[in-house]
């Protein structure tokens, strides 16, 4: 009887814990929002891309997430918001951290991200996919974003992103994941 009341204990402030920040990310965010994550596919690129001639350095597997948050819709263009990017990647041996927002726009059969990143101690610089054509259907995210267009020496993060979770359960934990990432 006693180790009930134990688990009982244990288990409701928990529970109560889960609910509260649930409520509290939908109060600041509303429902119209998608968590998104990285897949395995995601990786980092740097060095020189086409016309320029020299190495390119690769990072596979980032890892992370975004928040994606509807801005405004109409016939055939729909804009949301890139909240929250919390990324990390290993280069050079060390653990690098990006972080950021930014925006991200659907428009028929095309789309486009800008993303302003901090990636770990540099300063914050503008990533653009440009308005490319889709590889995979909505919900799923697949583009790269570059520093400077993909032209010469360039920094290239290439995001290949899947939402995250369905139901009440699911969300509520994908939610409590991304805030203590």
């Amino acid at each position: 009887m006693r180790y009930r009341w134990n688990i009982i204990f244990i288990c409701c402030p928990l529970l109560f814990s889960i609910l509260i920040c649930d409520l509290y990310i939908s109060k600041t965010y509303g429902s119209d929002i998608s968590f998104y994550e990285l897949t395995e596919e995601s990786n980092y690129q740097e060095g020189c891309f086409a016309p320029c001639m020299c190495p390119i350095f690769l990072v596979p597997n980032i890892q992370g997430n975004f928040l994606l948050r509807i801005l405004s819709q109409a016939d055939e263009l729909t804009h949301y918001e890139v909240l929250e990017v919390e990324w990390y990647m290993s280069y050079g041996g060390e653990s690098v951290h990006i972080i950021g927002s930014g925006y991200y726009q659907i428009c028929l059969d095309k789309h486009r991200m800008e993303l302003d990143l901090k990636v770990g101690n540099s300063p914050i610089q503008h990533f653009d996919s440009g308005l490319v054509p889709y590889e995979y259907e909505f919900p799923n995210i697949s583009l790269a974003v570059a520093l400077n267009g993909f032209y010469c020496y360039d920094q290239v993060f290439d995001i290949s992103a899947v939402p995250v979770l369905v139901g009440f359960d699911q969300s509520t934990w994908g939610r409590l994941k991304a805030m203590f990432r």
